[in-house]
């Protein structure tokens, strides 16, 4: 809500001196914690994967592993954009999860381990996860469902 209100303000303002101001209040909100938000519907999870100019996969020089966009479902039914590192020698194993943080105007990427301090759920809520990710990749026998959740 904070970042939706923050660009409609800045596109509607243009006194640096307002922008600066809510700037301040935006970190207060935050405590300059990252924010890292649960969807109810995937296709919202798509849509900030599709502000991220990566590529939807991208493959390691040797061809051992790959990172993707991914979007996680989690235990709770509620949805989150992330990056998924899949080790392509292991089948696709997930090799790291990479959630991603939107903070003002950029995102940062968190791995689950520091992520799941910042999501307001229990652990019970979230695991287990189950996966697509947004192109099918060659190599990946563990996602037998794609384009579905697996």
């Amino acid at each position: 809500m904070y970042l939706k209100l923050y660009n409609s303000l800045c596109l509607k303002l243009t006194f640096s001196y307002f922008v600066l101001d809510f700037n301040v209040v935006m970190e207060d909100k935050t405590d300059g914690k990252p924010v890292i938000w649960g969807y109810k519907k995937a296709g919202w999870a798509l849509k900030v994967l599709d502000k991220i100019s990566n590529d939807s996969v991208e493959h390691e020089p040797d061809g051992s592993a790959v990172t993707a966009k991914a979007i996680l479902e989690a235990s709770d039914q509620t949805y989150y954009p992330a990056f998924l590192t899949l080790d392509l020698t292991n089948h696709g194993q997930i090799a790291g999860a990479y959630f991603i943080s939107e903070k003002e105007d950029q995102f940062e990427l968190l791995p689950f381990e520091v992520a799941k301090e910042f999501i307001k759920k229990d652990e019970s809520e979230l695991l287990p996860f189950r996966y697509r990710t947004l192109e099918q990749i060659e190599g990946d026998e563990l996602q037998i469902n794609w384009p579905d959740f697996t």
